[in-house]
């Protein structure tokens, strides 16, 4: 493999050498034509004091451009034309203000005063982030997390109130999740932290850890994903972006609820307004017994030997989970030669009781995992390093501990306690709980470098070069093997490259957007993994060493035309590619998952075609309204399935040929500002293509079965009412309700998940709460109920959820 990556770097550094020779004729033959200068300035209140975040949008004849005030009030508008322009600012709680300026010089200095006003006198429409993102092209849901700060509420829930979203939880707080979008789940779709792959912050960084007090807003891509997030994401992506630092804070949050659940979290952030030494950090605990109550078909115990089992209601007994984790960054923000410069540590870590298997059919009662995750980040970005060039740059080096112990071999029962008959417990031959015994450490080291640069041609053209460089190694020890067989050292290492260069356009007074881009793929992996002769007591042991390497090349693009503020057409399509990741090929003994050494890359075609409406007034009624339909045609899709006959660990594999076609809808209507209702739903048909033969090698015509455990139609209501002044001046009151429902689905498929097709029934599932703002915004109560009905969930292999729960969250401002 050394080899191979040292022939693959060799020949990426020609490649980017030559793209920045392109680069730099671009920009030496536009620079000589252009007569452009820049607008700068400051905005500050009547007080003097500086007009943080104050919007501002500057508009000539053909050219609109908009930006915000940073932390001292100061703005820019850089690369502008010469001539006469119209700068509006606007500010909360503050009298808009417009001014008529001529440029006519390198650099015009405008610094405006606001005066205060009546928060009813404030009125700026703007298009919101979602629109902007659409205007490109792209299938996308933004969720806003203000309101949700304060609710005693996940990230992942969050997601599952989103159109064409559905989040596939294992369990309570702390379990496993994967996330369907439009049919398209697992690592097809990628979790990404303000652009870097999550992968790199541990396990124990899960989106359900992350407060969502923490979070500015959440981007959730549907199929097509823009080329700045630089990974084969090829089912979609989903955004965190944090908040950033626009004044001096320091904010946390405490929760309690039911089944043992305990979460408190503190962040903050500090900047020098003279030098621009900025400093933020966070910090965070979560804890659950994940004690609910179970039940159903494969809930069940014998009562006494050789008595058939009996179906009980019964509690999860060994589930708890904790963990800790803290993230903190220092350097410069929104200085002359940096917009940001920042250096970073983070460290977690977690400890978790094991509860099953892939199902719930085998009970665990002595089997865990503890794991810590470090990692070191440099993160770099400058708009206009040099003219019409911006650069961004992030890099980080994380290494992950994981120990699994399973070292007793007692059975339990659902009942909670070892399974015994005339006082003899029973145990399992294999000597312990999920198979032979075990201590295992692994040690997986990553790397990850993520680079972009963009040259803006002039304001309506853009080139840009993204490059993502992942590195995986990992080093296990287990000294419960034979001291031979352990000596026996395993080795698994890991490369991807993802080189993406792409164009975008502006054209008929930025009605219309394009965008092109192409992507190639490269990966490079290698393991030595001890393999048997034979399943007999005389076999050997033995390494076997694999070693496999892919170069794709994928392309796609988008279009959106905005017929009107109000109304944009938007499309989109992708030969999409998808590498596998390191824990699907090398397999992950604390998550029960096998090693599949043989995986091979996803190959997808994707389409999606949509339109927004949005902004529509009826009197005091504002409506808005979004559809999209897409097609995924997929190749060696890669799914995750129960293996063996207990169904006790899972297994992934290429199941072939996949069509999806399908569709989302989301209504939003408000009233007065005061009352808000949204809906959406989600529907589409993901069948088995694949054509087997007969014993003479003959096709035999594809059934065309539904996709295995896969939920194909959700539909979610949210209704919310706002309610101001509320017993004190200057409070606010929330009320709101939320209703999720999953039509029935197949657990298994004839054709690739097993035998049988056990039906997952319908669900509904339904929330309510309130959440209280005293005045001035400092302190917040939070009062949630969680499954009201008390309804079965299910989601992945009938892994039953938590049933009703009762929440409370208090959030306050130190700073």
């Amino acid at each position: 493999m050394n080899k191979n990556r040292d022939i693959f770097v060799k020949n990426l550094y020609v490649f980017q050498i030559k793209i920045f020779s392109v680069f730099l004729l671009v920009f030496c033959s536009f620079s000589a034509f252009s007569q452009n200068g820049d607008f700068y300035g400051k905005v500050k209140y009547n007080s003097n004091e500086p007009a943080v975040s104050t919007f501002i949008v500057l508009k000539g004849k053909a050219l609109t451009k908009e930006t915000n005030s940073n932390i001292n009030g100061a703005f820019n508008f850089k690369d502008i034309p010469y001539g006469t322009y119209t700068i509006a600012f606007y500010a909360l709680n503050d009298t808009p203000k417009t001014v008529t300026v001529v440029l006519n010089e390198k650099n015009k200095e405008v610094n405006v005063t606001l005066e205060v006003a009546a928060l009813d006198e404030v009125f700026v429409k703007s298009k919101t982030v979602q629109q902007k993102i659409e205007d490109k092209g792209f299938a996308v849901n933004v969720i806003e997390t203000k309101q949700a700060a304060v609710q005693s509420i996940q990230v992942n829930e969050l997601l599952d109130q989103s159109a064409g979203v559905r989040v596939r939880q294992s369990g309570g707080l702390g379990s496993h999740a994967h996330y369907n979008l439009n049919g398209m789940t697992g690592n097809s779709v990628k979790i990404f932290i303000d652009g870097v792959p999550i992968r790199n912050f541990g396990p124990s960084f899960s989106l359900n850890s992350i407060p969502p007090s923490l979070i500015k807003r959440i981007e959730v891509y549907k199929g097509v994903v823009p080329p700045h997030l630089s990974d084969d994401a090829m089912g979609g992506a989903i955004n965190i972006v944090l908040n950033g630092i626009t004044k001096n804070e320091l904010k946390a949050s405490v929760s309690a609820g039911s089944f043992g659940t305990y979460r408190t979290d503190i962040n903050g952030g500090y900047r020098n307004n003279k030098n621009g030494f900025t400093a933020r950090g966070s910090a965070f605990v979560n804890y659950a017994d994940n004690d609910y109550e179970v039940w159903g078909d494969q809930v069940a115990v014998a009562l006494s030997a050789g008595t058939p089992d009996v179906y009980i209601r019964a509690k999860r007994f060994h589930d708890r989970y904790r963990s800790q984790g803290g993230k903190a960054e220092f350097g410069y923000t929104n200085v002359s030669w940096a917009d940001k410069l920042l250096a970073g540590v983070l460290l977690s870590n977690m400890d978790q009781q094991i509860q099953t298997g892939a199902t719930m059919e085998i009970v665990y009662g002595n089997r865990f995992t503890e794991q810590n995750t470090k990692m070191y980040s440099l993160e770099y970005a400058k708009k206009e390093v040099l003219k019409h060039i911006d650069v961004s740059a992030f890099a980080s080096y994380s290494r992950l501990n994981r120990k699994t112990i399973d070292t007793i071999a007692t059975q339990y029962s659902w009942l909670g306690h070892p399974t015994s008959y005339y006082n003899d417990p029973d145990v399992w031959a294999t000597g312990a709980e999920a198979g032979d015994p075990t201590l295992q450490k692994d040690i997986d080291e990553t790397i990850n470098v993520r680079t972009n640069v963009a040259y803006h041609i002039n304001d309506y053209n853009t080139i840009q070069i993204n490059h993502l460089l992942n590195t995986f190694t990992r080093d296990s020890d287990d000294p419960m093997l034979p001291a031979a067989e352990n000596a026996l050292r395993e080795e698994r290492e890991y490369l991807k490259s993802i080189l993406t260069l792409s164009f975008e356009n502006k054209a008929f007074d930025e009605k219309l957007r394009t965008s092109v881009f192409g992507k190639s793929y490269y990966m490079d992996r290698t393991s030595k993994l001890r393999t048997r002769s034979s399943n007999t007591s005389t076999s050997t042991i033995f390494i076997e060493e694999n070693n496999i390497s892919s170069n794709d090349f994928g392309f796609g693009g988008s279009i959106s035309y905005s017929f009107s503020p109000k109304i944009t057409v938007f499309g989109s399509a992708e030969k999409a590619i998808r590498l596998p990741e390191a824990n699907e090929v090398f397999g992950n003994v604390a998550a029960n998952l096998n090693a599949s050494i043989n995986l091979k890359p996803e190959h997808s075609n994707n389409y999606n075609l949509g339109f927004t409406y949005d902004d529509i007034q009826f009197k005091q009624h504002n409506f808005g309204v979004t559809a999209n339909v897409f097609i995924r045609d997929t190749e060696d899709l890669i799914m995750q399935f129960p293996t063996g006959s207990t169904e006790e660990f899972f297994e992934n594999s290429n199941v072939g040929k996949i069509y999806t076609e399908g569709v989302d809808f989301t209504l939003n209507y408000n009233f007065k500002e005061r009352l808000f209702f949204s809906a959406n739903t989600s529907f589409f048909n993901a069948r088995d293509y694949n054509v087997t033969y007969d014993v003479d090698g003959n096709p035999i015509t594809p059934t065309y079965e539904r996709l295995a455990n896969t939920p194909y139609f959700t539909m979610n209501y949210n209704l919310k009412y706002n309610t101001q002044n509320f017993i004190q001046k200057g409070s606010r009151l929330s009320t709101y309700t939320n209703l999720l429902y999953v039509h029935e689905f197949f657990r298994h498929s004839s054709v690739l998940g097993g035998s049988g097709k056990i039906v997952i029934p319908s669900q509904v599932s339904f929330d309510a709460g309130f959440a209280y703002t005293f005045p001035k915004n400092k302190v917040s109560l939070s009062f949630d109920v969680k499954n009201i009905l008390n309804n079965q969930l299910f989601d992945n292999y009938a892994l039953q959820k938590p049933g009703r729960g009762f929440y409370g969250k208090l959030t306050f401002s130190i700073l």
